[in-house]
């Protein structure tokens, strides 16, 4: 059974947050971070998309996740709607950003790095850990700094950057930016 329901007053969606908390982080494991294939429509072929939908605890719940490229740039967002009613939202993030010739090496760090913060069901503005990570070669630094001190209620409004900068390559002097991506997000919905 769906654990929302609308006050008199606005009409509007009450939801759990820690349930939508636990459902992003299931969710976020089984797409992208995944390395799974991103899904194609004929219709708008710019778009990549990535759908999880909600079972036992997260039974009537849908993530999707939409973003699309254009060679070094980014774009997207990632959404938690009533799979019944995909009309009104619950919780949103968007993000934007660029990754230099799109570099594979850079995007299989990323995706350990995502992966590592949902294991921890720690949020941390649905990126990887604030502070800097260093990848097991050394050769990658990780960082992500939020706008909005972190909080109890982040998962509710957040924002931020993150970045994946060179650390210590022969081939490019240290720091030399690899990839970047602003993001956002906030609860849709009242919490419960």
């Amino acid at each position: 059974m769906i654990q929302c329901r609308k006050t008199e007053k606005e009409d509007a969606v009450k939801y759990s947050v820690e349930r939508l908390r636990r459902l992003y982080f299931k969710a976020a494991l089984e797409t992208y971070a995944s390395g799974k294939e991103a899904g194609r429509f004929p219709d708008r072929p710019w778009v990549k998309r990535f759908t999880y939908r909600g079972e036992g605890e997260f039974s009537g719940l849908l993530y999707v996740d939409e973003y699309t490229t254009n060679g070094e740039w980014s774009g997207g967002s990632t959404m938690i709607v009533l799979d019944d009613d995909p009309t009104h939202p619950l919780w949103l993030m968007q993000y934007h950003g660029w990754c230099q010739n799109d570099d594979p090496q850079v995007l299989t760090f990323l995706k350990e790095i995502l992966t590592t913060a949902y294991r921890e069901s720690e949020f941390y503005g649905g990126r990887g850990r604030y502070g800097r990570t260093v990848s097991d070669d050394g050769a990658l630094l990780y960082e992500n700094h939020p706008t909005l001190l972190p909080t109890s209620e982040e998962f509710v409004d957040f924002m931020g950057h993150e970045r994946i900068r060179a650390h210590g390559r022969v081939w490019q002097p240290e720091f030399t930016m690899l990839f970047w991506h602003r993001y956002q997000g906030l609860l849709l919905c009242e919490p419960e």
